[in-house]
């Protein structure tokens, strides 16, 4: 290749990455929320109950929808001590005259659906004031939530092993595995036991089973297993995480 040629070619490349750098920035997402202007924030402290100084808080307004938006506290002199929050909503801002209101104050929030009744999930996340709940169900396993997970105890003696699911999201939760008995001071034993899990509400975002119940497949076990047969309720792990189990 002459050096015309490859000089040829190395602007047709150089025009190319351009072009592709350009189709990127175009892509890239844009910002969730946006900043409003001096006089949307006036207008939006005097909203909150009571009203707060512009210079106390910072504003965000979604972008997702414009109908709602938020203030957190700063601080300072005379200001309320972050962490604070005010969640603020209006009618349509294209209406004449659509001014905020304050929907709800607090330290925090966790699931939008029920701690901000009213606003929609993407405003909520977008705003950074709540979560949408999970779509997956998980269930307390140890001191993490799992989903689906082949190993749940009931208490320090007993062990359900090689859970198999035959129904998972819906209101109850089904599974068939090994009930595993460990006595120190005897003989363990085992024995096939179908598990139901119920009672979902929340773990922080996670929607979660938090009841569970077993029994035993063969009626010779029942006597057994009845000790653990009842309803055991759970609560949500102190240290939040998630496996697939």
């Amino acid at each position: 290749m002459g050096a015309a040629a490859r000089t040829i070619a190395a602007a047709t490349l150089a025009a190319v990455a351009c072009a592709f750098a350009v189709l990127a920035l175009a892509a890239a997402p844009a910002g969730a929320f946006r900043t409003p202007d001096a006089d949307e924030l006036a207008e939006m402290a005097g909203a909150a109950g009571p009203p707060v100084e512009p210079r106390c808080v910072t504003a965000r307004i979604s972008t997702v929808d414009p109908r709602w938006g938020a203030l957190t506290a700063k601080g300072g002199d005379g200001c309320t001590r972050p962490p604070f929050v005010w969640v603020l909503r209006r009618p349509d801002p294209a209406e004449p005259g659509a001014r905020w209101s304050e929907l709800r104050q607090d330290v925090r929030f966790g699931v939008c659906a029920t701690d901000l009744p009213g606003i929609p999930d993407a405003a909520g996340v977008d705003l950074g004031v709540c979560a949408a709940a999970s779509k997956q169900v998980h269930v307390p396993a140890g001191k993490k939530l799992a989903v689906r997970p082949r190993r749940l105890s009931w208490g320090a003696a007993v062990t359900v092993t090689g859970i198999r699911w035959s129904r998972w999201g819906g209101a109850r939760a089904v599974g068939r595995g090994t009930f595993v008995y460990t006595d120190r001071y005897g003989p363990g034993w085992r024995a096939p036991v179908t598990v139901t899990l119920s009672g979902i509400d929340h773990c922080g975002s996670r929607r979660t089973y938090l009841t569970k119940q077993l029994a035993a497949v063969n009626p010779r076990d029942r006597a057994r297993v009845r000790a653990y047969a009842g309803r055991w309720h759970e609560r949500c792990p102190h240290a939040i995480g998630s496996t697939g189990g």
